[in-house]
């Protein structure tokens, strides 16, 4: 599904598998770098909204395959654009206000990044349902099976989404050890799970969603002391 506008950011050897996965509306971003990483991070975003539902052809647009990938270089890669979802985790994974260019370059040449809802929102004010959640845990299922990341960070604390996560494993009879952190930054408390498929073991951090009210002086300890290598030269 690659239209080659990818500028060389990101990695299309996976598509096919990616592809056959039910469930996947939008390829998810994989950054050039990222098979050949000691550790393999995935951070797993929430979901996208109509930017401008006025427009008949957005929806199609925005469910494009590549639509993700396209919106994460605009945002991610155009590295004086503020946009908080990216810049402000950025900020939190290498404790500093303002990281080079060049390290923003590395880090997200280095991860994936997905959503887990797969729907498109009407507004940025809705929010996703419980089935939302549900199936786009199962969908992840599939993908962390084709791209077997180590270590995933997980935008937002919901209940609802978390609940949904313990859920999937219990009915899939899938060993999951999950334990709320008691290092609370802000008003939340980190959530941090061990899945257990067969040899491997994927670790799971979940965190206050970036985009708002997220302190990265707080956050980065958190991503520093449960999340390791998550760039590597």
């Amino acid at each position: 599904m690659d239209d080659g506008m990818n500028g060389n950011m990101w990695d299309i050897s996976y598509d096919s598998k990616i592809e056959a996965i039910e469930g996947i509306q939008r390829l998810p971003w994989v950054g050039k770098n990222y098979s050949s990483q000691a550790v393999k991070t995935l951070i797993l975003g929430e979901s996208v909204y109509d930017w401008n539902p006025k427009d008949s052809n957005s929806s199609s647009i925005i469910g494009s395959p590549n639509n993700l990938r396209q919106l994460h270089a605009n945002h991610a890669m155009n590295f004086k654009r503020k946009s908080k979802f990216v810049r402000n985790i950025e900020r939190a994974i290498f404790n500093k206000r303002n990281p080079k260019d060049s390290e923003k370059e590395m880090l997200w040449e280095a991860v994936v990044y997905h959503n887990l809802v797969s729907r498109v929102l009407k507004n940025k004010k809705h929010r996703p349902t419980s089935d939302d959640y549900d199936s786009g845990w199962a969908t992840f299922d599939s993908l962390d099976d084709t791209l077997l990341p180590d270590q995933v960070i997980v935008y937002g604390l919901e209940k609802e989404k978390i609940k949904s996560f313990l859920k999937y494993c219990h009915d899939n009879d899938l060993d999951a050890k999950y334990n709320k952190l008691t290092n609370k930054v802000g008003r939340s408390f980190p959530r941090v799970a061990v899945l257990t498929k067969g040899d491997r073991k994927v670790k799971f951090l979940f965190i206050r969603h970036p985009s708002s009210y997220f302190s990265w002086k707080g956050w980065a300890p958190v991503i520093g002391s449960n999340m390791v290598s998550i760039v590597s030269r």
